[in-house]
C-alpha cells in the first residue's frame, strides 16, 4: 500500500496476503442492502459462502457482488481469475478454464459509444499488444463453447449514471449472448444508481471477522518481512516468522484496545492502510488524527489517481467540502442527510472551487471512493469516526466555531471530536468549560486533553491536577470524590477489546485510584495486595464480594451520568483465545486473574496456575505446621483428660447421692418390722457399678495413651499439665476409687441377704449400718482427691486452656484456644479422637492401628496428627482444594448450622451442629474484614474445619474449603502466594 504518507517499500504478492472474504446471499431489493457501518457488522454465520465455493459448482454461474469501497470485491475477482488461469496452466482442467478480468470503467467510453460492440471485441482491445495474442476468432470459440469466466469489475466506478445505465445493459446482453459461460460483475450497491444484472444471483461481500483480521495481519507482516531479509537460511527463515508474528501481534492488541480502530480494521482496504503505517513507522502514527488524515488522503486522491478515475476536485477541496458537511452533521445530531440537505451544505462552498461540477457529480464522485456512503437517498459517513475527524478538521480552519465545542463539553456525541480537534489545538477554551461545567463527561474530556498534552494554559493543568488529588484527601465531600470516581470509570471503559460476539471489555484493570475510591465510599475491606492510590498501578487481592460491590457502586455513578453500564465478564469472555492473548500481553505481572460473573469464578492468565488452588499435601504440612508453633494439641489433650477427671467427679457425685438415698433405706429398713425396703438393693448395686465405670474412665485412651507418651513427647508437645492429671488420675484417685468400690461391694452382698432372709431377727442391720459407716469414710476422700485434680492450680489446667480460672468447671465451659467451643466438644469430639488416635496407646510406643501416616511412621506427632486429621476429611496428597475467596462461605456456613440438628449435648449430631454453629461464628468477622486470623485462631479454624468433614459428612466440601481458604489467606498476607486477583470490567 504505498498511497500512503507512510509508504511501504514493497506490495506483497496476492497469494501471499489473501484471506478470503465470505458472501452472503441477498435478495435484490434496495432495501435489503446494508445501511451503515454497524450493518455490515453483523452477518448470520449459516449463510457465509466463498467465492470459490461459488464458482466451483457444477451448473452456471452469474453473480453479483455487492460491497463498500475496499471491501475486497476487485481482489476477489482478481484471485479468482490467477487461480483459474493456474489451474489450466498446470493441466487441470476445470469447469471454467479461460478467465477473463476486465475493469468496466476501462471500457465504458467504447461501450457506450458503440453498445453493440461485442465481448469478444472488448476483450481483444484489452489485451492488444500483449505477448502471445490468440489466433482469429479464439475468444469467439472460447465464448460459445462456455469455457469462460468473465469477471467485470467495477459497475459503481463507470463515472457517470448515464453511462453505468448503458453498461449495465450492455453486461445483461452478454450474459444472455452467451449462456454456458460463468459471469461476475461487482458494484458497491445495487440500488436504482447502480443497476444489476437481472440474470445475477446477489451476494454482499461481509467484513472482515476478527479471525479474518488476525490471519491477514499474520500474512500480511510474513510478507513485508521476507521482503525485507534477504538471507535464506534455516534461521533467517525463523527470525523471519518469529518478528512478523510479534509484530502482527502488536498490531492486533492495538486494534482490539481501540474500537473504533478495530471497526475500520474489518475493512480490508483500511486494514491493509493501518497495517502499512504502522510497519514502515514502527508503530501507528503518533496521534489518531494523524492516521485518519492518511487514509481520508488516500480515500480522497490516491486511490482515485490509482485506479486512473478523472478527479474532478482536487483532494484538499474535497476535504474541505466533506469537513463542513461533517461539521454540520456533527451539529445536527446526526449520522446520516438526505441528499438534498448534503446539496444545502456542500454546493455554495462548491462554487469556490469549481463553476462546473455539480453538487450531483461531485456527490457520486465522492461517494465511488469509499469516504462517503450513499444508501437509499441518504448519505453516511463510511464510519462516525470520519465524520468526527472531519469536523474537527473544519473547526481547526474556522476558530470561530472552537465556541461551539466548548459549548457542548457536557455532550458525549461532541467528545471524540473535541479530543481530534485537541491534537493539533490549543484547548484552553474547552478545558475551562470542562471544569466549569463540572460533569462527568465534561471532565473526562478534560482529563482527556490532558493526558494527550494538548496545548493549554499551565494553570488549566495545574487546577487539572488538584481535582484529582483532591478526591484522595481524607475530608474530601463523597460528592466530589465520586464525581473523579465517574471520570476514571469513563475512561477506563473507552478503552476495549471486542469479543466474537461483540461484548467490549476493558482492556486495563481498574486501577488502584479508582478502586480506593470506592473503598473511601463505601468502607469495603481493603484489598489482599498493597494498595496506593497515587501510584499508577492495578488493584489487586480483591475478593469475589468485593469485585461485585465496586461493580454495583460504579453502575450507581456511571448509569445515569454518563449512559455507562458495567458488569465482571463472564468466563468464556475472557477465555476467547484472541481476548485472553492480549489480555496477557497488556496486564502487568502483579495481575494473576481476574473475577466473573454470572457465577463468581475467576478466569486466570493462561500459563499461570490458578492462585486459589492448593494440594491435600500443603494443607497437611500446613496443619502440621499449626501444631508445632501452637498450642491445640496440649489444649486438646489436656481437655480430654480434664475430661475423664469431670466425668469420674460426676460419677462420684452419682456415688454420694446413691449412698445419701441407701442411708434412708437402711433407717427404714430397721424400722420395718422385717418388711424390705423398696429400692435399698438396687441403689447398693447402682453404688457399686458407678464406681466401676469410674474406674473405667480412669483407664480410657485419654489416660492410657497420656501416661504412654514417653518424656520426650511430653515436653515435644508441652504435654505436662495432661500429663500430671493422668498420673494423678491413673494412681491415688484409682486407689482411692478402688477401696471405696470394695467397700462398696461388700455393703451390697451384705444388703443382698435381706432377699432370702426374711425375717426381721436374722437379718443383721447393725452389720450394714457399720459397713455403710466404712463405705461413706472412704467415699469422701475418693471424691475429694477427684475435685482436687480437677481444681487445683498444681496442674496448670487453667494455664493449658487458657481460662481465666477453674473454679466452675463443667463440660460446657468454652475453651477460647479452640473457637470457645465446649470442653466436651474438644475432648470427646472429632478433634480429641483423632489426636487420642495417634498417641501410642502403651509405652512400646504403637499408634492406634488406623493410623498410617508417613508423620506417625517417622515418629514424628505433629505430622502424625496432620496426616490423620487431613485423611479423615478425605483428602489424599495430590487431592486438589481451592479456596474460597468469593465470599460464599459465609452464607454456605450460615446454612449449614441452620439445618444442624439440636440434639442433647453429646449426641452425635450435637457434635456436628455445635462445630458448625462455631466455625460459622469464627469465620464471620474473616469474611467481613478479609483479615487474616492470629496464628492460633487460624490453626483452629483449619483443625475444626477439618475434623468436621470427616468422609461422609453432608457439608464436608464446605468445611473442606475453610480450611483451604483460612490457609490462603494466611499465605497471601505473609506473602507467600500471589495476590493478584483484579476486576477487569465489560460493558452492558
Amino acid at each position: 500500500m504505498q498511497d500512503l504518507a507512510t509508504g511501504g517499500d514493497h506490495i506483497p504478492e496476492l497469494d501471499d496476503v489473501y484471506v478470503d472474504v465470505a458472501l452472503v446471499s441477498r435478495a435484490p431489493d434496495p432495501a435489503a442492502a446494508s445501511t451503515g457501518p454497524a450493518d455490515e457488522a453483523v452477518a448470520d454465520g449459516s449463510q457465509r459462502h466463498s467465492f470459490g465455493e461459488l464458482l466451483d459448482g457444477q451448473s452456471r454461474v452469474v453473480l453479483a457482488l455487492v460491497g463498500r469501497p475496499g471491501s475486497g470485491k476487485s481482489t476477489l475477482l482478481a484471485r479468482a481469475a490467477r487461480r483459474s488461469a493456474r489451474m489450466f496452466a498446470h493441466g487441470r482442467l476445470n469447469r471454467k478454464r479461460v478467465p477473463v478480468l476486465l475493469a468496466l470503467r476501462q471500457h465504458a467510453e467504447a461501450i457506450v459509444a458503440d453498445p453493440a460492440v461485442s465481448l469478444p471485441d472488448v476483450v481483444r482491445a484489452a489485451v492488444a499488444g500483449k505477448p502471445g495474442r490468440e489466433h482469429a476468432g479464439w475468444w469467439e470459440r472460447q465464448l460459445e463453447a462456455g469455457h469462460c469466466l468473465i469477471l467485470f469489475d467495477g459497475l459503481d466506478e463507470v463515472a457517470r449514471e448515464e453511462d453505468r445505465v448503458a453498461v449495465a445493459g450492455w453486461v445483461e446482453r452478454q450474459i444472455d449472448t452467451y449462456p454456458r459461460d460463468d459471469f461476475v460483475v461487482t458494484s458497491r450497491s445495487y440500488g436504482d444508481a447502480d443497476p444489476l444484472p437481472s440474470q445475477a444471483d446477489r451476494y454482499v461481500v461481509r467484513p472482515f471477522t476478527p479471525e479474518q483480521v488476525r490471519v491477514f495481519l499474520d500474512r500480511w507482516y510474513l510478507a513485508a518481512e521476507r521482503h525485507a531479509t534477504s538471507s535464506s537460511g534455516r534461521a533467517a527463515r525463523r527470525a523471519v516468522e518469529e518478528r512478523s508474528r510479534d509484530s502482527a501481534t502488536r498490531l492486533a492488541s492495538l486494534l482490539r484496545e481501540n474500537p473504533a480502530l478495530q471497526e475500520l480494521a474489518v475493512n480490508p482496504l483500511l486494514l491493509t492502510m493501518i497495517a502499512t503505517a504502522h510497519r514502515y513507522r514502527g508503530a501507528l502514527p503518533g496521534t489518531r488524527a494523524d492516521l485518519y488524515g492518511e487514509i481520508c488522503q488516500v480515500l480522497l486522491s490516491r486511490r482515485v489517481q490509482a485506479k486512473d478515475m478523472p478527479e474532478l476536485v482536487s483532494w484538499p477541496a474535497k476535504q474541505m467540502l466533506l469537513a463542513a458537511l461533517a461539521y454540520q452533521m456533527m451539529a445536527d445530531h446526526v449520522s446520516a442527510l438526505s441528499t438534498g440537505r448534503v446539496l444545502a451544505i456542500i454546493e455554495p462552498q462548491l462554487r469556490r472551487f469549481s463553476s462546473s461540477v455539480t453538487g450531483e457529480v461531485f456527490l457520486d464522485d465522492v461517494a465511488r471512493n469509499g469516504l462517503l456512503i450513499e444508501s437509499e437517498g441518504r448519505y453516511a459517513f463510511a464510519h462516525l469516526t470520519f465524520q468526527e475527524y472531519l469536523a474537527a478538521r473544519h473547526v481547526s480552519a474556522n476558530s470561530d466555531l472552537v465556541t461551539s465545542l466548548a459549548g457542548n463539553v457536557s455532550d458525549p456525541w461532541w467528545q471524540e471530536t473535541i479530543l481530534l480537534y485537541a491534537a493539533t489545538a490549543d484547548v484552553s477554551v474547552i478545558v475551562r468549560a470542562c471544569l466549569d461545567s463540572g460533569t462527568i463527561p465534561a471532565l473526562t474530556l478534560a482529563f482527556d486533553c490532558d493526558e494527550a498534552g494538548a496545548e493549554m494554559d499551565p494553570e488549566l493543568r495545574e487546577r487539572l491536577d488538584r481535582e484529582r488529588k483532591r478526591a484522595l484527601e481524607p475530608d474530601c465531600s463523597p460528592s466530589h470524590r465520586r464525581l473523579i470516581a465517574g471520570v476514571q470509570a469513563a475512561r477506563l471503559t473507552r478503552r476495549t477489546l471486542t469479543t466474537g460476539a461483540g461484548t467490549r471489555v476493558c482492556a486495563r484493570p481498574v486501577p488502584a485510584d479508582l478502586y480506593w475510591l470506592f473503598l473511601a465510599d463505601t468502607r469495603a475491606p481493603r484489598p489482599d495486595s498493597s494498595l496506593d492510590p497515587r501510584a499508577d498501578q492495578p488493584a489487586a487481592g480483591i475478593w469475589g464480594s468485593e469485585a461485585q460491590s465496586f461493580v454495583k457502586w460504579l453502575n450507581s455513578i456511571t448509569a445515569t451520568a454518563t449512559g455507562v453500564e458495567v458488569r465482571l465478564p463472564r468466563g468464556d469472555e475472557l477465555q476467547e483465545a484472541d481476548i485472553a492473548s492480549t489480555l496477557g500481553h497488556l496486564l502487568p505481572d502483579v495481575v494473576t486473574s481476574a473475577w466473573t460473573a454470572p457465577e463468581l469464578d475467576l478466569w486466570v492468565r493462561p500459563g499461570l496456575p490458578h492462585p486459589h488452588e492448593l494440594t491435600g499435601g500443603a494443607l497437611r504440612h500446613t496443619v502440621a505446621a499449626d501444631t508445632r508453633s501452637t498450642a491445640l494439641l496440649p489444649q486438646v489433650l489436656t481437655a480430654a483428660v480434664l475430661d475423664v477427671a469431670l466425668g469420674i467427679i460426676r460419677d462420684l457425685d452419682d456415688v454420694r447421692a446413691l449412698s445419701g438415698a441407701l442411708s434412708g433405706d437402711i433407717a427404714a429398713r430397721a424400722n420395718s418390722e422385717g418388711r424390705p425396703v423398696d429400692l435399698m438393693h438396687a441403689h447398693a448395686r447402682a453404688i457399686a457399678l458407678t464406681y466401676a465405670h469410674a474406674l473405667e474412665l480412669a483407664r480410657s485412651d485419654a489416660i492410657t495413651r497420656t501416661r504412654a507418651a514417653g518424656l520426650e513427647l511430653v515436653r515435644t508437645l508441652d504435654l505436662a499439665p495432661a500429663s500430671a492429671m493422668a498420673d494423678a488420675i491413673a494412681g491415688d484417685l484409682a486407689d482411692v476409687m478402688i477401696r471405696a468400690r470394695e467397700r462398696a461391694v461388700d455393703l451390697a452382698e451384705a444388703i443382698d441377704q435381706d432377699l432370702s432372709i426374711l425375717g426381721a431377727f436374722d437379718f443383721d442391720i447393725g452389720h450394714v449400718v457399720e459397713l455403710a459407716r466404712v463405705h461413706s469414710a472412704a467415699l469422701d476422700p475418693a471424691y475429694a482427691r477427684a475435685l482436687g485434680i480437677a481444681h487445683s492450680p498444681d496442674f496448670g489446667v487453667a494455664a493449658a486452656l487458657r481460662l481465666t480460672g477453674i473454679d466452675n468447671l463443667d463440660w460446657g465451659v468454652a475453651l477460647p484456644g479452640v473457637l470457645g467451643l465446649p470442653l466436651r466438644w474438644v475432648a470427646d469430639g472429632p478433634l480429641g479422637r483423632t489426636l487420642l488416635g495417634v498417641l501410642p496407646s502403651s509405652a512400646s510406643g504403637t499408634a492406634s492401628a488406623s493410623v498410617s501416616a508417613e508423620g506417625a511412621r517417622a515418629g514424628d506427632p505433629y505430622q502424625a496428627f496432620a496426616a490423620a486429621l487431613v485423611s479423615q476429611a478425605g483428602i489424599d496428597d495430590t487431592a486438589r482444594l481451592r479456596a474460597a475467596l468469593g465470599n460464599s462461605l459465609a452464607d454456605e456456613l450460615r446454612d449449614a448450622s441452620a439445618s444442624g440438628s439440636d440434639e442433647r449435648p453429646g449426641s452425635p449430631g450435637w457434635y456436628q451442629a455445635t462445630g458448625l454453629a462455631h466455625l460459622r461464628d469464627a469465620w464471620a468477622p474473616v469474611a467481613a474484614t478479609h483479615e487474616p486470623p492470629a496464628p492460633a485462631e487460624a490453626a483452629s479454624l483449619r483443625a475444626v474445619a477439618l475434623a468436621l468433614a470427616e468422609s461422609g459428612a453432608a457439608d464436608a466440601g464446605v468445611l473442606r474449603a475453610v480450611a483451604a481458604t483460612v490457609t490462603a489467606i494466611e499465605s497471601r498476607s505473609k506473602g507467600e502466594s500471589p495476590a493478584g486477583e483484579s476486576v477487569i470490567l465489560a460493558l452492558v
